[in-house]
C-alpha cells in the first residue's frame, strides 16, 4: 500500500472464468488481466475501493454458429470492493461467476480457485454432460 499515492496496491493478478461460456479481454479498472485461465498478470496497481471489471462474450452454439452478441462487453453485476489488504497479500484472484457477478480475493501465494467457483464449474459441466 502506498499512502502517497492515494492507497495503490501492486498485485500480481489472475482472472478465474467460472462463466458459462468462453469469455476474453478482461479487464480490471481499464487493465488486460487475462483470459479467464489462471495465467498471471504481474505488478498490477489497483486503488483502495469499488473496481470496475468487464469482460468480452466469445463462443459458439450446439451447432457452432457463434452466438449473436460475440464481442459484447460484459461489467460485473456487483460491485466489487478491495478493501486494504495485510501486506503480506501480494496477489489477487479475480473470480468470474456464471451470475456475472466478480470476486476479488486478496492471496499470500498463487491465486487458487474458490469453493463456490468449483461448485459453478461443477454444475455447468454436469448440465453440459460433461
Amino acid at each position: 500500500m502506498d499512502r502517497d499515492t492515494k492507497d495503490l496496491v501492486y498485485f500480481d493478478v489472475s482472472a478465474f472464468d467460472y462463466y458459462d461460456r468462453p469469455i476474453f479481454e478482461i479487464r480490471l479498472n481499464g487493465i488486460e488481466i487475462g483470459s479467464g485461465g489462471g495465467a498471471l498478470m504481474t505488478g498490477v496497481t489497483v486503488p483502495e475501493g469499488t473496481q470496475l471489471i468487464t469482460w468480452r462474450l466469445d463462443g459458439a452454439d450446439k451447432d457452432d454458429k457463434p452466438y449473436a452478441d460475440n464481442g459484447e462487453v460484459v461489467r460485473a453485476s456487483n460491485e466489487p470492493f478491495l478493501k486494504r489488504p495485510d501486506g503480506k497479500l501480494r496477489y489477487l484472484g479475480v473470480h468470474i461467476y456464471p451470475d456475472s457477478s466478480v470476486e476479488l480475493v486478496p492471496e499470500e501465494f498463487w491465486p487458487e480457485k474458490t469453493i463456490r467457483g468449483t461448485e459453478a464449474r461443477r454444475q455447468l459441466e454436469k448440465q453440459h454432460g460433461k
